[in-house]
């Protein structure tokens, strides 16, 4: 549930492919190692994942590394964060494991990948989530559409909530466009849409109606020194199902009511 698409790693991966290897006329670039070890740590003030707060709306401290097999173009890596009862039930962390493999076709960057969404301790809650991404990148714009390949999806299909039907087959769609405007300020735009395939099934007598949406969020970030400031608004377009399923506020939560209401996360990020 990465709030940022960027790794490192797979940053340094994609180089590798899309680089000229000359820094400049007089100047060759230097080589560019077989395999990449990088790491990543940062702060938000509210963790947002497709729109939706996984931490009551509060700040998480977050961080991970990454293997990059450069000549290969395949990666591998990991990432947490802490994270509230709703989010991981009896549990308070998330942990994500992900590999895939990046390359260029016809001037397009392609990235294609595995990541299992793991919740420690949630149990029976049902929250751990695999999925099978592909990404595709073209100057300013990437797309990237993800398909649950097992039969969760982030604790929406425990028995309370749809009486144990599957959620395989749910996909998300990401269009994000990202442009530096000024030196070191990057704006972004970011719209997604999650298409629930167990809506039919998303009732109960707490949970009603479809669960699918489209979540937005605007953005700008700078980077000072290798520290990247980040400023995020976020703004949905929740269905009644999706109100109820991010409603916090029960007795095993304890949390805010609206988790997918509409403002602004900040951020601070550090890659090593």
């Amino acid at each position: 549930m990465k709030t940022y698409l960027t790794l490192s790693a797979i940053a340094l991966a994609a180089a590798a492919t899309l680089s000229s290897g000359v820094a400049c006329a007089e100047e060759a670039a230097a080589p560019v190692p077989d395999i990449a070890v990088t790491s990543n740590i940062g702060l938000t003030s509210d963790y947002r994942f497709r729109g939706i707060s996984q931490n009551n709306r509060s700040p998480s401290a977050q961080g991970g590394f990454d293997v990059a097999f450069n000549k290969l173009g395949l990666y591998v890596g990991t990432w947490g964060s802490n994270v509230n009862k709703w989010t991981a039930g009896d549990g308070s962390m998330e942990w994500d494991l992900y590999g895939g493999y990046k390359t260029e076709v016809a001037g397009i960057a392609v990235d294609l990948g595995l990541i299992d969404y793991q919740y420690p301790g949630s149990g029976s809650y049902k929250a751990n989530t695999q999925e099978a991404y592909l990404g595709l990148g073209y100057g300013i714009a990437s797309f990237k559409v993800s398909r649950t390949i097992g039969d969760n999806y982030f604790a929406s299909t425990n028995s309370a909530g749809t009486n144990g039907a599957s959620a395989r087959g749910t996909m998300y769609y990401d269009m994000t466009l990202s442009q530096e405007v000024l030196p070191k300020l990057t704006a972004s735009a970011h719209a997604g849409y999650t298409d629930y395939k167990a809506d039919g099934a998303f009732s109960s007598a707490t949970r009603t109606g479809k669960f699918s949406y489209t979540d937005y969020n605007v953005g700008l970030s700078y980077d000072y020194n290798g520290f990247v400031l980040g400023a995020k608004y976020y703004f949905n377009t929740l269905k009644a199902g999706t109100k109820s399923y991010a409603d916090a506020s029960g007795t095993l939560s304890s949390g805010k009511s609206n988790l997918g209401a509409n403002g602004v996360a900040l951020s601070l990020t550090r890659s090593f």
